[in-house]
């Protein structure tokens, strides 16, 4: 049976993946101590994470609802999530920018392949698969700790978590590719980044410690609950976890449907910068 125009389409993606991420295992492994050096402190900034859970739960036993098992699985979501950024979203939106600014994005164009799916996967920073695998440590092991009788991970829920966890990442991805089209207009953004990492630092507590108009921001406005607070609640499948305007049940198909307009919004955005580039050889 010949194979669909969309199977072959998906095949050759995952193919220039896989080569793009076989390539930065090797350049990356010509350098061993650099890893070791660099895992050390990946540990080391969990470790500080995890004190900061420490100091907070010696001085009361929950944070607006949330013990200190759940607060372990929100840190664990939040390495994921930065682990995944800094891996592959952050290096290859920086990639871009100096394209754009620089005038070789026209090495990506003439290429017989979609220009954002190149743009997006052609640097893997492999060593931060070590923040990845921290990151769900520390989930597990939160989940593990639970007291007998609390609401705990079940098959729905880890299905929910995982469909959360994915839906967070197209969104950073969406927000981060916006956001590097800008430098078609903009000559130097670079500050931009700066200016993400400082709100997303808000996402390694639950958006209920925040005043309400806070929690309404940070999830409509920036949907930073949608990244780090809500995947981790889900894994629960407990409402009191959540802002009670935030409806349980719906939080998984909200996310889904909210990734997936925000996919299209950047994609659009991209192909519009496209069309305003003026490359060296324009």
């Amino acid at each position: 049976m010949p194979r669909s125009a969309g199977d072959i389409i998906m095949t050759r993606a995952i193919k220039l993946m896989l080569l793009f991420a076989r390539v930065s295992t090797q350049n990356f492994a010509a350098y061993r101590f650099d890893f070791l050096v660099r895992l050390t402190l990946s540990v080391l900034h969990l470790g500080t994470e995890l004190v900061i859970v420490w100091t907070i739960f010696e001085n009361t036993d929950t944070l607006a609802g949330w013990h200190w098992q759940h607060l372990l699985v929100l840190v664990g979501v939040y390495r994921i999530v930065a682990g995944g950024i800094r891996m592959s979203i952050v290096p290859n939106m920086r990639r871009v920018l100096e394209d754009i600014r620089e005038g070789t994005l026209d090495f990506v164009l003439l290429r017989p392949v979609n220009a954002q799916l190149l743009v997006s996967i052609r640097e893997f920073v492999i060593w931060r698969t070590v923040d990845v695998v921290l990151g769900l440590a520390t989930a597990v092991a939160g989940c593990l700790l639970l007291p007998e009788g609390a609401p705990s991970a079940t098959g729905g829920t880890i299905l929910a978590f995982v469909v959360m966890l994915a839906a967070g990442f197209a969104i950073v991805y969406s927000i981060w590719l916006m956001l590097a089209t800008l430098c078609f207009w903009f000559v130097r953004i670079q500050n931009i980044e700066m200016i993400f990492w400082n709100v997303f630092e808000a996402g390694r507590f639950p958006i209920v410690i925040y005043r309400p108009s806070v929690q309404w921001f940070l999830t409509f406005i920036i949907p930073l609950a949608f990244i780090t607070t809500f995947p981790a609640s889900a894994m629960f499948g407990d409402a009191s976890l959540l802002p009670g305007w935030v409806p349980l049940g719906w939080m998984a198909p909200i996310a889904v449907a909210l990734a997936v307009v925000l996919l299209l919004i950047s994609g659009w955005f991209w192909r519009f910068g496209l069309r305003h580039y003026s490359g060296a050889s324009a």
